[in-house]
């Protein structure tokens, strides 16, 4: 298997986690903020979806798709808590076409591109969406915790 079609099973794993993740899960559970710094989940797949076009211009990708202009302050590294976001439906269609985007890209990056990361993060195409997918994995722990602060089943381990 070639490196792009192993990101894309990657990527494909990833969004069908996220999307499990949200199985059973109102839009007023979605909006819940429980004590402390754990982000309600409409921020999370928010986050996700602003966060996966991000790094993949990072990576070096034109995605056609853009956000609404709310994505960014509600949703960029760094707010979360209590806001007036859109439903889950509207998040999670965004991430659904923030992954396409993703998917798209890549299969037609060339992973060995080199690319600059101020943190050290990655050094080309490659290891850019290889951070994007284990930042999906963050994501959906988190998901995994607030689901059982829901009391809902686990959807996976």
């Amino acid at each position: 298997m070639d490196a792009r079609a192993l990101i894309q099973e990657q990527f494909a794993g990833s969004h069908r986690l996220v999307t499990r993740s949200l199985g059973e899960v109102s839009d007023d559970e979605a909006n819940r903020v429980f004590d402390g710094p754990l982000a309600p989940f409409v921020w999370q797949v928010g986050h996700l979806a602003w966060a996966d076009l991000y790094l993949l211009k990072a990576a070096g990708a034109s995605p056609s798709l853009t956000l609404p202009d709310s994505f960014e302050p509600l949703f960029k590294t760094g707010t979360g808590g209590k806001a007036a976001y859109p439903s889950l439906e509207t998040v999670q269609r965004a991430f659904d076409q923030a992954h396409e985007a993703a998917m798209k890209a890549a299969a037609e990056l060339d992973p060995d591109t080199p690319r600059e990361s101020s943190q050290g993060f990655w050094k080309n195409s490659g290891g850019v969406l290889l951070f994007l997918n284990g930042h999906r994995w963050y994501h959906i722990g988190k998901m995994t915790s607030l689901r059982a602060l829901l009391g809902k089943p686990r959807v996976f381990g």
